[in-house]
């Protein structure tokens, strides 16, 4: 399921430079190849069977469920149906019954053969899937990766699915058509009379639970909540969903900012590099609240959800410039952060965020007890590209910070993410890899005194560096730079030298901005790379023109 390329024609926004985001793992996660197979490419989605067994059922496009026992593919597949991906034909969907332990029902969502989209269910006998059933059929079908594939039991017991706009097919706002709409029917496939839009012989869709998103590739429901969490990708825009019955998503009418009575989404973003510009005087702090405002954007500050993570780069008084969480919106063109500085007045620069994906994919909320507690009820989804993203939440319930924790882009190709019987999450990739990911132990790490400097020309700025705790063995520290064009270097301290006695003495590297004759602002990154295997710091640079 390589993603058609429609999703990736997406334009910057402004006519900046590139600049290459760092492939990297969140530094209090551990990830390993747990399985790597020929075998299970083209898989799209993973689900451990829920009776302790301990299999693991993988499906892939071609139609073939297999079966991972112990890190190791059985020889024999749960199910074999067979689908031409070259006609559009693919298996998309899988959920375990609720009451599995006693009906032992497994349903899964497909593109069949004649451009139809079919609910069907399985019963595991043995280990081998038999008895199919046809659950919902006769659902148009489009592009296969139009088709929508969410598939997921709400806690009423009912079966909900999610059916995309079949490529353009602009009938989300439509309750006579099917597409780009999330259904919910009985497990046996009829029709609950209480779905909001039932009119029994009128003629709606009667199945319709929520409408209006362009295509639906993760559901899940929010444990404690009863919100319906949906992952949708339309070739504008990426974003995740929290709905309820009836609400609408906006799609094919509003890709960015929605006006009230639209389900506006937790977190949106798109497939490319952002870069958008600070008014003169658009940096304003104040009891600790940084307002930033916008000179010309046309998405409007409200496309930065809360908890959205922003870069702040190049403001005239460098004491605004860092990596923050947005946590509100005075205005249309405003955004907040929190920066317990003293109050102060500037402008200029931008707010900066790299590519955080390019197709959502499918998601779930941990509750395990492995991780830290800090993970506690956190939604963990993955994108395409090859991301592991996590989203926190604050007290309210509203997002509090949002960050990809696990970073393989381009080619990493997940579309899936669940807790494991022993507490660690398992990534599926489509390319036929399952990731291992455990938090790390705390550890031995590096101290680095700053993340992010601005250095005049002409001038130096020093970095205080030291260990966490004692080492083992002694640590040697290396500093180079990377970029800026020769101006930015390292003028003292490029290799430091850490021992049981002098760990926790901060040692001193100094970095330099030469005086140029061109008025452009030079960016490097100073790696800090330590030996014994400890984590590689990185500080972000940039000159200050005379």
């Amino acid at each position: 399921m390589r993603l058609n390329a429609i999703w990736l024609a997406l334009a910057l926004l402004t006519a900046l430079p590139v600049y290459s985001q760092p492939t990297e793992t969140a530094r209090d996660l551990e990830i390993s190849d747990w399985v790597t197979s020929q075998t299970i490419m083209n898989a799209t989605r993973m689900g451990w069977v829920p009776d302790g067994s301990g299999r693991l059922f993988i499906s892939t496009m071609p139609g073939k469920v297999y079966v991972v026992l112990n890190g190791q593919v059985q020889p024999t597949p749960f199910i074999s149906e067979s689908f031409n991906q070259s006609f559009q034909q693919g298996l998309l969907g899988m959920a375990f019954d609720p009451d599995f332990a006693n009906n032992h029902y497994v349903y899964f969502f497909a593109a069949m053969p004649g451009y139809k989209l079919e609910v069907f269910r399985y019963t595991d006998v043995g280990g081998v899937g038999v008895d199919r059933t046809v659950i919902v059929g006769g659902l148009q079908a489009g592009r296969l990766d139009f088709d929508g594939g969410g598939l997921t039991f709400g806690p009423d017991g009912m079966l909900y699915f999610g059916v995309g706009n079949l490529n353009g097919t602009k009938a989300e706002d439509v309750l006579t058509n099917a597409a780009g709409k999330i259904h919910r029917v009985y497990p046996d496939g009829t029709v609950p009379t209480d779905n909001p839009f039932y009119d029994g012989a009128g003629p709606n869709v009667d199945s319709i639970w929520a409408r209006g998103f362009c295509n639906l590739y993760g559901l899940v429901f929010q444990p404690g909540t009863g919100r319906l969490w949906a992952n949708a990708s339309s070739p504008q825009t990426i974003q995740v969903f929290s709905g309820g019955p009836g609400d609408h998503g906006g799609w094919p009418l509003y890709n960015f900012v929605r006006p009230t009575g639209y389900l506006s989404p937790v977190y949106a973003y798109i497939a490319n590099h952002e870069f958008n510009s600070f008014t003169p005087t658009g940096a304003v702090r104040q009891n600790g609240v940084t307002t930033f405002t916008f000179q010309n954007n046309t998405l409007g500050a409200l496309w930065y959800r809360k908890g959205t993570r922003v870069m702040i780069r190049d403001v005239t008084d460098p004491s605004f410039n860092g990596d923050f969480y947005v946590t509100g919106h005075p205005s249309a063109q405003s955004f907040t952060v929190d920066q317990p500085e003293p109050d102060a007045v500037s402008g200029g620069g931008m707010l900066r965020r790299w590519i955080p994906g390019e197709f959502v994919m499918g998601g779930m909320f941990y509750g395990g007890t492995r991780f830290p507690t800090s993970y506690s009820g956190n939604y963990l989804y993955t994108d395409f590209r090859g991301m592991l993203h996590r989203i926190r939440f604050a007290a309210d319930g509203s997002a509090a910070a949002e960050d990809i924790i696990i970073n393989q882009e381009t080619g990493g190709g997940f579309v899936d993410v669940n807790e494991g019987p022993d507490g660690a999450l398992y990534v599926l990739s489509h390319y036929g890899r399952i990731l291992r990911v455990t938090p790390a132990p705390q550890g031995q790490s590096l101290v680095v005194s700053s993340s992010d400097l601005v250095i005049p020309e002409g001038e130096t700025r020093t970095v205080m560096v030291s260990l966490a705790m004692p080492p083992t063995v002694d640590v040697w520290v290396k500093v180079a730079v990377q970029g800026g064009g020769g101006d930015l270097t390292v003028d003292d301290g490029a290799s430091l030298r850490f021992t049981l006695n002098n760990w926790s003495v901060p040692q001193l590297v100094t970095l330099g901005a030469a005086v140029d004759a061109d008025a452009e602002v030079e960016h490097a990154s100073f790696t800090f790379t330590p030996t014994q295997g400890l984590p590689i710091v990185t500080v972000q640079a940039h000159t200050q023109e005379n």
